[in-house]
């Protein structure tokens, strides 16, 4: 019941966000901030559903509401939601395309629904599985927030002088700065997620790093935006080949998070979610 409506909450705040951006093609101010202020609130909904159904979860089973991939992506809605609040939410495509990306993770966990609770093994059940965890899900949810800002330069590299820009959000927004802005946030969670993974690593194993696929993958994922970063302070590359950059490093991110999992090597690894 708290899923559905947790669901429902965010297709209404995709639907209403849409509605502004429909109202603001037409110049009809009042409805723009009607539909803007309904579709925060829809959305705001859903991530207190969303924080409800983690609370009553950690509270049951007794641990953290993300060991399993279902709680994960429900946990990953719930700080790309918290991201968008912080970074976008006066940006109505940004709200349209944020609700309608937690449409799709949720849809995901519940047609990959599996088990409410897993026992971890001893090794795994530290001090350091909640900020490890924590950070890399926060530097996720701003990598997509660049991701999207970089499809949108792509799109619209001058969105500034689009119609009517500024109750659309666009006003003041320049999308290449404002990914790199992301991708900063983002690259500092990513850094400290796999310094935090190494640590725990060493606690649990023995060793900094296994190369488990998932660690690999992880790895990946932080050189490509390592790579970005470089070539953006050394201007090496155009704004456009940065934006693909930023794109290839979410898609990169998705693959760690979720695409891993279907690896044969993935199978026995520590790191990657049991599928059914």
């Amino acid at each position: 019941m708290m899923y559905k409506l947790m669901f429902l909450s965010y297709m209404a705040s995709a639907l209403l966000y849409g509605g502004g951006i429909v109202s603001a093609l037409k110049r009809k101010e009042t409805a723009v901030s009607a539909l803007r202020w309904f579709g925060l609130a829809a959305l705001l909904v859903g991530l207190a559903v969303g924080i409800y159904v983690m609370t009553t979860s950690w509270i049951d089973t007794g641990h953290p509401p993300f060991q399993t991939l279902y709680q994960s992506l429900i946990f990953f809605s719930a700080t790309t939601a918290l991201v968008f609040l912080y970074a976008g939410r006066r940006i109505l495509v940004m709200g349209v395309i944020t609700a309608a990306f937690i449409l799709a993770i949720l849809a995901y966990g519940f047609l990959k629904k599996d088990v409410d609770s897993v026992e971890l093994p001893p090794a795994l059940q530290s001090a350091w599985f909640i900020p490890h965890v924590v950070v890399y899900f926060l530097g996720y949810s701003a990598l997509f927030v660049s991701f999207v800002t970089s499809i949108l330069y792509l799109i619209f590299p001058k969105a500034k002088e689009l119609p009517s820009a500024d109750l659309l959000g666009l006003d003041t927004l320049d999308f290449n700065v404002y990914s790199y802005k992301a991708i900063l946030f983002g690259y500092a969670m990513i850094s400290a997620g796999l310094i935090l993974g190494a640590l725990w690593a060493k606690f649990a194993w023995g060793d900094w790093w296994s190369w488990d696929p998932k660690e690999n993958w992880a790895l990946v994922t932080w050189l490509v935006y390592t790579a970005y970063l470089h070539f953006r302070f050394t201007k090496r590359f155009s704004k456009k080949g940065l934006a693909w950059i930023s794109i290839i490093g979410f898609l990169a991110v998705m693959f760690t998070y979720l695409g891993v999992n279907y690896l044969p090597a993935a199978q026995e690894a520590l790191h990657s979610y049991t599928m059914e």
